[in-house]
């Protein structure tokens, strides 16, 4: 495991997820008519769906739909946004100059755990950062 901060981390693996969202067909996606399939924005096919039944593989392309590039880099434009503003956060902290600042780090602290936790099978995830 390299040794990187939580801040560092979550910052590369928001990287590679937006790379990923990038690289993929168009979104928004969406099933297609039968249910089977998952199509995108130009109704070029992203793939099928396969699953035990067919109520679960309606489910399947349903979720595959629901995680679309477009989704996926509002998320990561989201989460960044929070990281962010917990390490602007965590700077004001460390001099606290009242009740409120001092109370922040931890909060925020925890926040960066909670996002981190997405990647805990990743290797450089450090099981540290465990949100308590």
């Amino acid at each position: 495991m390299s040794a990187v901060t939580i801040v560092e981390f979550l910052r590369a693996r928001l990287d590679e997820d937006e790379a990923a969202a990038k690289a993929a067909s168009p979104g928004p996606w969406h099933v297609g008519e039968d249910g089977d399939e998952v199509m995108a924005v130009d109704e070029v096919k992203v793939t099928a769906g396969f699953a035990l039944s067919n109520r679960q593989l309606l489910a399947t392309t349903v979720h595959i739909a629901r995680h679309d590039p477009a989704r996926v880099l509002r998320e990561v434009e989201s989460k960044r946004a929070i990281v962010d503003a917990a390490v602007i956060a965590w700077n004001e902290s460390c001099n606290p100059t009242d009740e409120f600042w001092s109370g922040v780090e931890p909060m925020m602290r925890g926040v960066l755990r909670r996002l981190a936790s997405v990647y805990a099978d990743h290797p450089d995830y450090d099981p540290a950062w465990r949100p308590a």
